[in-house]
C-alpha cells in the first residue's frame, strides 16, 4: 500500500527552515521509495535522519501530518493564493446551473485590488453583483491576548427560460363542419352551362343562383385548407424560436447567436415580414390575408343580389303567389354562405393574432442581440475571440472582509436565473508578523515529587517501621497549557490546503517563546519555552527547549531512611529550573 505522497512532502519540507541542513533530496527520495515499497511508517527514521532532537521532532510531525491527508484535488477554480484575479467558469449544458467553483474564503494583502472574472458567458444572460457593505475585521492586540491567555491556563498530567403564446384553435375542424374531405388546390369557377330550352327570366335567375351556391362550399374549403397549413407553420415558428432561445450559447458557442441571419430562423423571418400585394396572394405560398376569402365574399354577395330577384313575388302584393320552396332554399343557402364566411374570417383573426405574437417574439430575439452588442461595445462584457467574459472589480480595503454574490439571469426575464448564485468572500489582511497563539506543550522534563512515608523494615526482630524519604509522584513527560508569542522570519509560502483547493494555506517559519503555569509538580509553577515554530495557517507546531522547575531534596538529604533527629512531616525540597526538549501545538488567537 502506498500512502506517502512523495512529491507533496518533499515540496513542504523544502519550505521549512527547520529542516534545512539535515533533510537532503537524496534522503527523502530513498525514504519514500522504501516506504512505498514496504508500506511501513517505520521509514520515518530514514526521512528524518539523526541530528538535533528539535529538528528531528518537527520533521517527524510534519511528515506524519502530510501522510494522512488526502491528495490535493484538481483546482477547477482558476485561483492561486497571492494572485489578484479570481476566475469563475460557467459551465455548458447539462451543468449550466452549476458554476465550476464558489470563490470563498480568499485572503489577499491589505489595499490589494481584486478582479472577479466570470468566463463562458452567454449573449442572452446578464450578470450583476448584489449590493453589500464591507464588514471590518476585529483585530485583537497580541499583547492583550497573551495576558488573557496566561490568566486562563489549565493543566493535566501525561502518564504515557422565454414563454411564447400558443394558439390552439383548430382551424382544420372547418372541414368537419362542412362534412367533406380535404380538396385539391384552387380551381377556376366553371362557366354557366348553356340553357336547354326557352327559359323565363325567373328560371334563369334560379339556375344562376344554384350554380353560385354550388361554388360556396368549394371556395370555403380552399380557404380552410390554407388557414390550417399556416396555423401549423405559425406553431412551428413558435417552437423554432423557443428552441433557438433555449440553446446553449456559452463558451465558444456565443458566435452562434444571431437571429437576424441564422438559417434556423429563416422561415420565421419570412413569416413575420409584411404581406405582399399580388393577384395570387390567396395561394398557400403567401401568409393568410383578406384575399383568401375574397371569392367567398363575392359569391355570398351575388347570392344576396339574386335572392331579392327570386323572392320578389313574396314581397310584392300584385305578383303571382310566393314559392315557399324557393324562399326557404335561398334563405338557407345564403345563411350557410354567411356562416362559412364568418368562420374563415374568425380563423383569419386568430391567425393574425398568432402572426402578431411571432412578430413580437422575434423582435424580442432581435432586442437580445442589440443589448448584447451594446454591452460588448461598452466594455461591460469582453471577448478574447473565443469566449465571453465579464470582470467585476472589488474595491481594495484594509482589515475588512468583502463578501457578496453575483447572479446571472435572462435578458428577457430578469427574474429567471440562468445559473446558481456565485458567492464570494475576500478578506483583505496581511500575513501577520507578530502573533500570539494558545495551546499545549509536551515536555520531556523528568517530574519527581518527594515526600515522607512509613516503610516496614523486616531486617529487624521483631519487624519495625522506619520513616523514609521517597518519590511520591513521577512522570517521564507532562502536558500543560502554554501561551506563545511568535515572530515570523522570512516571507511566507502561500499554498492551498490538500483536498481543499479554495482554502489558502500559509506556511511560515517563526521564532517562538512561551509562558505557562505548570501544576504537575504539586504546585503551580511558572515555566517557559523558547524555540522554533512552523505555522500551517492558524495552526503552529513548536519545537525547542522547555525551562521547567523541578524538585530535589534539600539540606543534603537523600532518598531512604530519615536520619535520626528529623521530625518533619514533609520532605525538605528545593526548586530549580532545568531545560528539556519539548514539542507544542497551538492555534493563533491574535491577530485572528
Amino acid at each position: 500500500m502506498k500512502f506517502f505522497p512523495e512529491a507533496k512532502v518533499k515540496r513542504i519540507l523544502s519550505l521549512l527552515p527547520l529542516t534545512q541542513g539535515f533533510v537532503t533530496a537524496l534522503a527523502v527520495t530513498d525514504a519514500f521509495s522504501a516506504a512505498n515499497e514496504h508500506g511501513s511508517r517505520s521509514h520515518l527514521q530514514t526521512i528524518c535522519p539523526e541530528g538535533r532532537r528539535t529538528l528531528k521532532a518537527v520533521c517527524a510531525v510534519a511528515v506524519l501530518l502530510l501522510a494522512v491527508v488526502p491528495a490535493r484535488a484538481t483546482d477547477s477554480c482558476k485561483f492561486t493564493p497571492g494572485q489578484k484575479s479570481i476566475t469563475v467558469t460557467l459551465q455548458n449544458y447539462p451543468n449550466a446551473f452549476e458554476p465550476l467553483c464558489q470563490p470563498t474564503r480568499i485572503r489577499v494583502d491589505d489595499r490589494t485590488p481584486v478582479t472577479l472574472r466570470l468566463e463562458n458567458l452567454s449573449p442572452i444572460e446578464i450578470c450583476t453583483p448584489a449590493a453589500k457593505a464591507p464588514s471590518p475585521n476585529a483585530v485583537t492586540n497580541p499583547l492583550e491576548s497573551i495576558i488573557n491567555s496566561v490568566v486562563g491556563l489549565k493543566a493535566f498530567d501525561f502518564a504515557q427560460h422565454l414563454d411564447f403564446a400558443e394558439y390552439t384553435k383548430d382551424l382544420g375542424k372547418l372541414d368537419e363542419v362542412m362534412g367533406i374531405a380535404p380538396r385539391t388546390p384552387v380551381v377556376n369557377r366553371p362557366p354557366l352551362p348553356p340553357p336547354t330550352g326557352t327559359e323565363s327570366p325567373d328560371e334563369k335567375a334560379l339556375r344562376l343562383f344554384n350554380d353560385i351556391a354550388g361554388q360556396v362550399l368549394e371556395s370555403a374549403q380552399e380557404v380552410s385548407q390554407k388557414q390550417t397549413v399556416w396555423q401549423g407553420n405559425y406553431k412551428k415558428d413558435n417552437d423554432d424560436m423557443i428552441t433557438y432561445l433555449a440553446a446553449d450559447y456559452r463558451g465558444s458557442k456565443y458566435h452562434n447567436f444571431d437571429p437576424d441571419i441564422d438559417a434556423a430562423l429563416a422561415a420565421v423571418r419570412a413569416h413575420v415580414a409584411l404581406g405582399a400585394i399580388a393577384l395570387d396572394a390567396y395561394t398557400n405560398a403567401y401568409p393568410p390575408n383578406e384575399l383568401d376569402y375574397a371569392e367567398l365574399q363575392m359569391l355570398t354577395d351575388e347570392m344576396k343580389s339574386l335572392q331579392s330577384r327570386l323572392n320578389n313575388n313574396c314581397s310584392t302584393a300584385d305578383k303571382p303567389a310566393c314559392n315557399a320552396d324557393i324562399l326557404h332554399t335561398t334563405t338557407h343557402l345564403i345563411d350557410q354562405a354567411n356562416a362559412f364566411l364568418s368562420i374563415v374570417q374568425d380563423n383569419f383573426k386568430t391567425l393574425q393574432t398568432m402572426q402578431g405574437a411571432l412578430v413580437t417574439n422575434f423582435a424580442t430575439l432581435h432586442k437580445i442581440k442589440v443589448d448584447f452588442q451594446n454591452r460588448l461595445n461598452a466594455g461591460q462584457i469582453k471577448t478574447d475571440g473565443t469566449i465571453l467574459y465579464q470582470d467585476f472589480q472589488l474595491a481594495s480595503d484594509y482589515g475588512a472582509a468583502d463578501a457578496g454574490s453575483i447572479s446571472c439571469s435572462s435578458d428577457t426575464t430578469p427574474a429567471v436565473a440562468t445559473t446558481d448564485a456565485i458567492n464570494y468572500s475576500v478578506t483583505f489582511q496581511n500575513v501577520p508578523a507578530f502573533t500570539v497563539s494558545s495551546g499545549l506543550l509536551t515536555t520531556f522534563l523528568q517530574k519527581n515529587v518527594y515526600g515522607v512515608t512509613q516503610q516496614l523494615d523486616t531486617t529487624t526482630t521483631p519487624p519495625s517501621t522506619d520513616t523514609v524519604f521517597v518519590v511520591t509522584d513521577s512522570a517521564r513527560a507532562s502536558v500543560f497549557p502554554m501561551a506563545y508569542v511568535n515572530y515570523r522570519t522570512g516571507r511566507p509560502a502561500l499554498k492551498t490546503w490538500w483536498g481543499e483547493p479554495y482554502n489558502e494555506l500559509i506556511i511560515a517559519h517563526n521564532v517562538s517563546a512561551g509562558i505557562g503555569i505548570n501544576p504537575n509538580t504539586g504546585t503551580n509553577q511558572v515555566e517557559f519555552f523558547a524555540g522554533d515554530a512552523i505555522s500551517f495557517g492558524r495552526v503552529l507546531i513548536h519545537a525547542g527547549a522547555h525551562f521547567g522547575r523541578t524538585q530535589s531534596l534539600a539540606g543534603g538529604f537523600s532518598l531512604g531512611k530519615v536520619p535520626s533527629g528529623f521530625s518533619g512531616t514533609t520532605a525538605p525540597v528545593e526548586w530549580g529550573y532545568h531545560p528539556a526538549f519539548a514539542i507544542g501545538l497551538s492555534v493563533r488567537i491574535a491577530p485572528f
